[in-house]
């Protein structure tokens, strides 16, 4: 038998896997919402992670062979930018045409892990249609306490070229930090945010969620499930958990800071 797998409302899930085609549920997150101003966040960032973002930059008049940029393309340059970290890219902004000043607009910006002995360095590129020229490369090697504290690094290529990296304490999200599936009258955890609010309250991955709220999952509609996660109170909310090998366990889980890292959540402004 030969089954086309795709996602399918949740009243057929059953009659799919009666079927005899493995069954696709839905993996649904929990809600994330950005800080206030002045918000008190407990617990703070984490020191080995950064908000990193290229500010702007300057590129030299001058080729690295010293002929102006006209002579070369009859035009300014196209500029973009990488951060490598122990030679790994893990950050480039897009491109910005015909400019020496980019600033990069709508560029990504994150959340990244700088360990104390991590090794930086930036590279400034001219995007061309057929082979991409190097502008400026600069290692920087280990951030320096200065570079920590006024939470910016400024880096002077040659030639005169500059980059400007924001280097900030973790930006934060407030939620739970966890994705569930929802499965035929069942609930199971499929992931969650490192030392995220659900992590630190004893959640694992796996994890099969028996109530919330003092309501039994199996008694619950989808819709009534979703509206449960997403309507969370000050006061949090409480769940009865079936871990993998067996014990159960009630948790409270209150909304709190989580600090999600680029290659687990993406852009984080």
């Amino acid at each position: 038998m030969i089954c086309h797998v795709r996602l399918l409302p949740l009243a057929l899930l059953a009659l799919t896997g009666a079927a005899g085609c493995p069954a696709v549920y839905p993996e649904l997150a929990t809600r994330l919402r950005p800080t206030v101003a002045q918000q008190a966040l407990d617990p703070p960032p984490p020191e080995n992670l950064r908000w990193i973002r290229f500010v702007d930059g300057r590129v030299p008049e001058r080729t690295r062979e010293g002929r102006t940029w006209d002579q070369v393309l009859s035009s300014l340059p196209d500029p973009y930018a990488r951060l490598l970290i122990n030679g790994k890219e893990v950050l480039r902004t897009s491109v910005q045409s015909d400019t020496l000043e980019p600033t990069w607009p709508g560029s990504p910006s994150g959340n990244f892990r700088v360990e104390p002995g991590d090794r930086l360095r930036v590279e400034l590129w001219d995007a061309n249609p057929i082979n991409d020229k190097p502008i400026g490369i600069r290692e920087i090697g280990r951030p320096s306490a200065e570079d920590r504290e006024t939470g910016q690094i400024r880096v002077e290529l040659e030639g005169g070229g500059r980059l400007t990296l924001a280097f900030e304490l973790a930006h934060a999200r407030i939620g739970l930090g966890l994705w569930y599936e929802l499965r035929t009258s069942a609930v199971y955890i499929t992931r969650m945010m490192e030392r995220g609010p659900a992590e630190r309250a004893g959640i694992k991955k796996g994890d099969e969620v028996l109530s919330i709220g003092g309501r039994e999952v199996k008694k619950m509609s989808p819709g009534e499930v979703r509206s449960a996660f997403n309507g969370i109170t000050l006061a949090g909310i409480v769940l009865m958990v079936k871990h993998a090998e067996g014990a159960t366990e009630t948790v409270k889980v209150v909304e709190g800071p989580i600090y999600p890292t680029f290659d687990q959540f993406g852009a984080v402004d």
